[in-house]
Parts: structure tokens; sequence; C-alpha cells
């Protein structure tokens, strides 16, 4: 879209008595808000899905402030409008109950990315959710699908995380207008988000944290992907109302198995009952779309700190594995320190853990 039809479609969406499937039934019959406005009352009362009290607010509502604020937020913050009648609209979301008209966007999103996979859960995730989600999500970027998730703690970052370090592409769908990370420890993974995907929200810029604002956030997780991967996360958890979303958008469901003496274990366990296909490696998403994993001519090595990259170096000369207190004696390292990067990067998919804490590259 133009910057010079910001205006009319800001005006449009802010007409408070005009939802989602009105403004589609409009845009059906009139093209674009330009055309729309150059109607006046008379005409516009030959619309029977349009009351009196619409009609003149579509010829008198000008909500100026709103239009300018939003005008001048845009700008500053480098974010751009696309509609639903754009291409750059992710095709699968415009089929969705009330899929939102205008979508607010920090990056790009490519054709490429309507074959997506949305991997959510829980904020607090055991060691064991962080390392599938690593091990799962890198997988699944390296076959080309796109990573959707919602920016926040615990597996939805590790979601992103996961996608980068593979060279992959995600998309960020957030509960707060673009102007706003949250959370902001977050901030440079955005950064990094906006170089290899795109950060979208349906909520203006200004938009602050609402606890009811994720709900309807989800709605789009789901509703842009062909599937969705639950990882960890409680029954009454966000993530499983993303799960339950897809369900109503007739989208598929996935549930990594856990432990029953978790809570973090209850939801993906309670999908699995119901019917959720039990996903314990990528192929077992990758096979529903009809997509083989490919075997690489050369082994991806994750991006790595300096002091990991010394480790990596350190495990590479061994032709056995080494354990905590070897590498100890072989480096300048102390316990704690290496106990903190061997962890970094066996969820990075870089090492394995095996009995009696000894360590080996994948």
């Amino acid at each position: 879209m133009e910057k010079k039809e910001y205006h009319d479609w800001l005006k449009l969406v802010s007409i408070n008595s005009l939802g989602p499937s009105k403004i589609q039934k409009l845009l059906k019959i009139f093209k674009s808000p330009k055309e729309i406005f150059k109607y006046d009352n008379k005409q516009l009362s030959n619309l029977t899905f349009l009351s009196k009290n619409t009609i003149n607010e579509i010829s008198k509502n000008e909500n100026n402030e709103f239009i300018e604020n939003q005008l001048n937020l845009l700008e500053k913050y480098n974010v751009r409008l696309v509609s639903i009648t754009e291409n750059e609209y992710p095709d699968l979301l415009k089929f969705i109950y009330n899929p939102p008209i205008l979508l607010y966007i920090k990056g790009n999103i490519l054709p490429r990315d309507s074959r997506a996979i949305a991997i959510v859960g829980t904020r607090k995730p055991t060691n064991y959710g962080k390392i599938m989600v690593q091990k799962i999500g890198r997988e699944i970027a390296k076959t080309g699908f796109t990573i959707v998730s919602g920016l926040a703690y615990g597996i939805d970052s590790c979601a992103h995380k996961a996608a980068l370090d593979a060279g992959g592409r995600t998309i960020a769908v957030c509960g707060t207008g673009l102007d706003i990370v949250y959370p902001s420890v977050h901030t440079v993974l955005a950064k990094d988000i906006i170089q290899s995907g795109a950060l979208i929200s349906e909520f203006p810029l200004g938009t602050k944290i609402e606890a009811w604002n994720f709900p309807t956030r989800n709605r789009i997780i789901s509703g842009m992907c062909k599937g969705t991967f639950v990882i960890e996360g409680k029954k009454t958890s966000g993530a499983l109302l993303t799960a339950k979303m897809a369900l109503d958008q007739n989208r598929d469901v996935f549930a990594l198995p856990g432990n029953v003496n978790y809570p973090q274990s209850e939801g993906p366990n309670y999908l699995i009952k119901l019917g959720a296909k039990i996903v314990t490696n990528a192929q077992d998403i990758l096979e529903e779309y009809h997509f083989k994993m490919q075997v690489e001519s050369e082994r991806i090595t994750p991006k790595m700190t300096k002091e990991e990259g010394e480790v990596y170096k350190l495990l590479q000369k061994n032709d056995k594995n080494l354990s905590l207190d070897e590498m100890v004696e072989q480096s300048d390292f102390s316990p704690a320190q290496l106990s903190a990067m061997l962890l970094n990067m066996e969820l990075k998919g870089i090492i394995n853990r095996g009995a009696q804490n000894r360590y080996w590259l994948v």
C-alpha cells in the first residue's frame, strides 16, 4: 500500500460501528476505502447491511486525532500498513473468522511464508521443553518453513531463536502496538526477527499491554499457519487457547508429549488425548505436508559466542566425549562458566549430553 492511502484505510477501520465483516462486504462492492467515501448517505442507504447510524459515521467520521497520531507514529517507527486486499497479506489469514482488516508490519512477509508452522508454549518451560523447541524448531526452519510465534518469554522466544539459528524465517505476532516491544528484554531479538521475517500486529501504534489483547493476537498466530505445535503449557494456558483457535480454523494441531508429573506437560498431553498428533521430531510435522527433511551435505553450525567457540574447538580435538571436569582441566573456564555455556550450546543443538555429564558434538 502506498503511504498516500494510509489516511483512508485508517479512517475506515476507526469507524466504531463497522466491524471486519461489514468492511469486507463494502470492499467487495467498492474495492477501496477511497471509493467508499465518495458516496453520500442516499447512495449508501441502498446497502441493507448498513444501519442509518453507520451510514452517518461513514459520511461524517474523520477521527482526525487518531489518524494523525497513527500517521506520525508510522513514520517515526518505520512501520507499514498492509490491508486485507493486498498480496503481502498472509493468504491463510484471509480465511479465518473476522480477519484483521489492517496489519501493522515491520520487516517483510514473503510468498514463501504461506508455508508456516506456529510454535507456542509456556512462559516457564522445562529444560526438556527448551531443548526440544530448539531441536525441532531448527529442523523445521531449515526445510524452508517459516516459524510463527508470539515473542513472549519461554517457548515463544526459543522458537524464534531456533529459526534464526537455522538461518530461516520467523514472524512474531505482537499483542501491543509495534512501537512497544513486549517483553522489553526481547528488543534485540525483535530487531533480529525484522531482518529475517517480520513483526506484525493488528493493534494501532501506541497500544499498550492489556491482558485481553493476547487472546486476540493468538487467533492471528494460528490463522496464518498450516498447523500449530504446542510444546508445553497448562490446560488453561494461552498456548492451549491458540490450539483451540487452530482447530476452529480447521488447521492442524501438534503436541509434544511430556512427563505427566510436570504441570507444563498437562496441556500437550491433554491435546494428544483429544487427537492432536504426537510430535517427537520435525519429520512428524513435515510428513503431514508431504515434505521430507533433506540430508545436508555440510553441517550447519549455529552462531556461537567467542567463548562457546573455544569449547567447540576443545570438543573437536577429542575423539571421545569429555566430562565437565575434563573440560575444566583443559580450559581456562570455571565449572560455573562451562556449565552455563554447555547448556546454551545444548539448547542450540551444537552438542549432546549423556550420562555422568559427558558432552560431545552433534
